[in-house]
């Protein structure tokens, strides 16, 4: 039950005088947001149309102490179907950003930079969708040198900077590359040798899946559950995470095919990292057919949470494109 002591105005007029809040009371409350909501598919309990209702009637503590705050990442895919035009984004943002003054911060991982290996080149900030990378001067061993620094309020913990920085000084608190090799390799599965060396009656998959094109934590058990000598599979904050030295190191060490899944182009929860997983494939595709490699050993596929066994269909059609590889070619390989 809500008390008249908890309802704030001064809190409603704060949002409305920030910028990307001046659209907070135009809310009808109807729901359309929450239904299109990406964030929601995963976590059900996420309710933008709650938060802004809890914002619009003044209840200042509830809403900045709210963890929810913070989980909207801009997707922006609620705003093509709200009635009333509201970027709800903008006035997430605007409750933000009185949040941070408020002296809250974001919970959860963040990206994170080894200040003794950042070159500074900037990689890192050009990737990021969310403008929470820029470089500062910083003292590094004695040393004043300009280098990447994270805001971790920006911060959304996508890791496409980890992918994207060339020095390898980026890493993720979520998931580092020693956490995710780790993954792929356990229990010696990345060292058995696979169908296409002969060893395997059945090829040898492995699979980078976006954690946004599945649904919540049951769908992760479901999946791992899937895990056996032939499929590892491996969950991602993005498919954006997915480095290409990771693909070959697998490629190199028997797998016999990789698919990389992501979620679709326009529903991506991170703006852009479909695009950037995407392309990463298609440049591995190239690379791998200029050396004389089967590209579709490789595969990108996209996927949505409300989409039920997409991930069988993409791991059934992989094998049986690698199945069908000519005799030639599986000869070659085997020599």
């Amino acid at each position: 039950m809500i008390r008249p002591e908890q309802m704030d105005r001064r809190f409603v007029e704060e949002i409305l005088a920030e910028p990307g809040g001046e659209h907070l009371l135009t809310c009808w409350s109807c729901g359309t947001c929450a239904a299109t909501c990406l964030v929601r598919r995963f976590n059900p309990a996420f309710n933008p149309r709650l938060i802004l209702h809890k914002a619009g009637l003044g209840l200042r503590e509830a809403v900045l102490s709210s963890a929810e705050i913070w989980a909207c990442s801009a997707c922006d895919a609620c705003y093509p179907r709200c009635p009333q035009g509201i970027h709800i984004s903008d006035v997430m943002r605007a409750i933000r950003n009185l949040a941070i003054r408020a002296g809250y911060e974001a919970p959860g991982p963040a990206a994170q930079v080894d200040a003794a290996t950042c070159s500074g080149c900037a990689v890192c900030t050009r990737a990021c969708p969310y403008a929470a990378i820029e470089r500062k001067p910083q003292m590094v061993n004695g040393q004043e040198r300009t280098i990447a620094w994270v805001d971790r309020n920006l911060c959304q913990a996508c890791g496409i900077c980890v992918a994207a920085c060339p020095s390898g000084a980026m890493s993720l608190e979520a998931m580092n590359d020693a956490e995710l090799l780790t993954r792929v390799a356990a229990g010696g599965w990345l060292e058995q040798p696979g169908f296409l060396q002969g060893a395997s009656d059945a090829p040898r998959l492995l699979a980078f899946v976006c954690q946004w094109s599945i649904r919540a934590e049951e769908e992760w058990e479901r999946l791992q559950g899937l895990n056996d000598e032939h499929l590892r599979v491996v969950i991602l904050p993005c498919s954006g995470r997915v480095e290409p030295a990771h693909v070959l190191l697998a490629l190199s060490k028997g797998v016999d095919g990789v698919l990389v899944m992501g979620c679709h182009e326009g529903e991506c929860h991170y703006q852009r990292g479909t695009y950037l997983g995407r392309g990463k494939v298609a440049l591995l595709n190239e690379m791998m057919a200029a050396v004389g490699l089967a590209p579709q050993r490789v595969r990108f596929a996209e996927s949505s949470a409300l989409e039920r066994r997409a991930f069988e269909r993409q791991v059934a059609a992989l094998r049986e494109a690698i199945a069908a590889l000519r005799p030639a070619e599986i000869s070659e390989v085997r020599g």
